[in-house]
Order: structure tokens, then sequence, then C-alpha cells
């Protein structure tokens, strides 16, 4: 699902489908005929000898990991999770293919930017471009809209039903049996997502308007000593009137019934977790604004949050945790490819 702002600054949902296209003829060969005859590659770089994270030319040695001085825990993939990224059957298959349809579909939040319309029109450009102008948001929805259908974060409230019709009603009418099936393996496998655990609670609630969901936007998990969360540390339920506003010390709370819209921020610890599950299927957290260096002690870790709470996120903090996680990252799809390789040969 993707949100767009009009030139009216009105908010507009497009759904979007992997195998839409588009028919149009290209009468003037518009668009293949500058295609570029050469490839240029950047020069290779050595990989940092702490962390072993991919550099690009020109980088910094201490972008990645400060020279070993931050260490990113490897979080692991639940096994069934691991089966659809690896196995060489129809269903691992028909989930990488549509990676991106599977993620949008489980996703707790949806994308929101302003769209350059001069670019989506095929007339003028001769093939549909998506450009995005300034920064890129997830949003994440209130619940409980009873004029319309679950959707979003919604869905997990009936993940309950063994019949999951409020997730099958979502598939494409082409893919219908294949999108059937690994639905039904994705929910099984979210199951133990803490996000996912506290929304099911919400299920057989009566009276949807007077619950409240507060999102914990600032989990600290001590990198080196890693563990997945648990569900009272991202998010809590409660009834208006037995107020918990407290929980967090920084939170989005989101109101039953009605049409607010709040913004996940990238710098926030629960900006991964929620916007790509399939990647942090435990809801755990790639990163966060104050990690620790490998020699800070935990109580000194608890300070520095304490008297920096309110920064808007420190850009090269977030820099070098990124750099260390895409080494994470590359590191697991190498093993992945390996493993494809491995099946397609056997």
């Amino acid at each position: 699902m993707l949100q767009i702002k009009s030139e009216e600054d009105e908010e507009v949902e497009i759904e979007i489908k992997e195998d839409e296209e588009l028919h149009n003829p290209d009468p003037y060969d518009f668009v293949y005929s500058n295609i570029p005859k050469n490839t240029h590659v950047f020069k290779t770089e050595e990989n940092c000898r702490f962390c072993k994270a991919t550099k690009f030319k020109y980088e910094s040695k201490r972008l990645c990991c400060k020279k070993g001085q931050i260490r990113l825990a490897n979080p692991d993939t639940p096994p069934e999770l691991m089966r659809l990224w690896t196995s060489n059957d129809s269903e691992g298959r028909h989930f990488r293919n549509n990676i991106r349809f599977f993620n949008g579909h489980f996703s707790f939040t949806t994308l929101y930017c302003h769209v350059d319309r001069d670019t989506t029109d095929i007339r003028t450009t001769g093939i549909y471009t998506f450009r995005a102008h300034g920064q890129i948001y997830h949003n994440i929805h209130s619940f409980g809209n009873s004029r319309s259908d679950p959707k979003h974060l919604e869905l997990y409230f009936y993940d309950d039903d063994p019949s999951l019709e409020h997730r099958y009603r979502h598939y494409r009418e082409a893919m219908y049996e294949q999108d059937r099936q690994v639905i039904g393996i994705i929910t099984d496998i979210l199951r133990d997502n803490p996000y996912s655990q506290q929304f099911r609670s919400l299920g057989q609630a009566q009276n949807l308007e007077d619950y409240r969901l507060i999102l914990n936007l600032d989990q600290r998990l001590d990198q080196r000593t890693y563990n997945a969360p648990i569900n009272s540390e991202v998010a809590a339920v409660w009834i208006e009137g037995n107020e918990r506003r407290n929980t967090y010390d920084r939170n989005v709370i989101l109101h039953g019934n009605n049409n607010e819209i709040e913004h996940i921020r990238s710098y926030y610890g629960c900006y991964d977790p929620l916007s790509y599950p399939l990647f942090f299927p435990r809801a755990e957290l790639g990163w966060h604004r104050k990690i620790p260096k490998k020699d800070t002690q935990e109580e000194d870790v608890g300070a520095e949050n304490i008297n920096n709470d309110e920064d808007p996120g420190n850009i090269q903090n977030s820099i070098f945790i990124y750099a260390s996680l895409l080494h994470i990252q590359l590191s697991f799809h190498d093993a992945i490819f390996a493993q494809i390789q491995s099946v397609a040969c056997g």
C-alpha cells in the first residue's frame, strides 16, 4: 500500500500490485533509444577489517563501526522463514519473486511521500516512473474504523481466526492459490512477533473505540547481549479511563475508531521492525539512536540515553549502524544464495 500526497495536499492511497503492466504503445521508441552501451562500476575496496562491512571508494575507514568500537548482533531467522528465503520449491520461489507484495501485506505501516506527477504520465515520458520529492515517511494508522475492512496493523487483530479470510481477501486473482499458501505460512511465522502478540489481543474486543494502543518508540537493547524484545517492551493495550501514559518514555498512542495517522521516524527504534517484518520477524532492533560502544558499562548506557533523549536522531551514528547492518544483511543474503545454488545443483 502506497500513500501519496496530491497537489492539493490531500492524502491518497494507491494499491500497488506487482503484476500490473502498462500496455500503452511506444511509437517513438522513447524508452530504448538512449540506453547506455557501457557499464561503469566503482573500483572495489577491501572490506572493513573489524566488522567486514562492504566499503565504497573514498569512504572513511571509520564510517561503518568506528574501527571496531561498535558491534551489532546478527539476529536469528526462524527456520520456516529461512526455508522461504532459501528453498527452491514452489513456495520459496513464489515468496522471493513477490517479496515486495508480501512485505507490504504484512507491514504495520504505509509508505508516504510527495510524488512527481510529471513522471507518472506515460503520454509525456514514454514510461511510468515513480519519483518521490523530499523525504519518504512510514506512517501508522489508528484502528477500528467500522466503515472499512481491516488493513495494515488491523489485520493482525484477527490472525487467530483459522480461516484467515481477512488476509486472503487481499490476494491477487492471477496468483490466488500461491498467495494463499505463502500468506498462511508467513502468518504462522509472525505469531511470535511481539507486535502481533499484542495486537491479536484485540481480535475479540468489543467497542474498539474504547481501546488505545501505545507503541514504544525507543526500545533500547544492548547489541552486545542481544535478545529479541518481548511484547510488553514494544507495545501495550489499555482501555480509555485506565490511564497508562507513562508506560514508555517516548511513545505513540493510537486511538480506536478514528482517522489519526502518526509518522514513524527513521531514527525510532521501531521503524525497521514495523516497516519490514520479513527482515525483522521477531521485532528485532537493527539499530537505535544510542547503540553503545563495546566497552561502555550498562549503567553508563542508561545515563547517556536519559541525557540525550530529545536528540532528534544522530545522523552520523545512524550511518555507522546502517553500514554495519548492511554487512550483516549482505552476509545473510550470501548464505541464502549459497544454499539456493547448492539445492539447484544437487
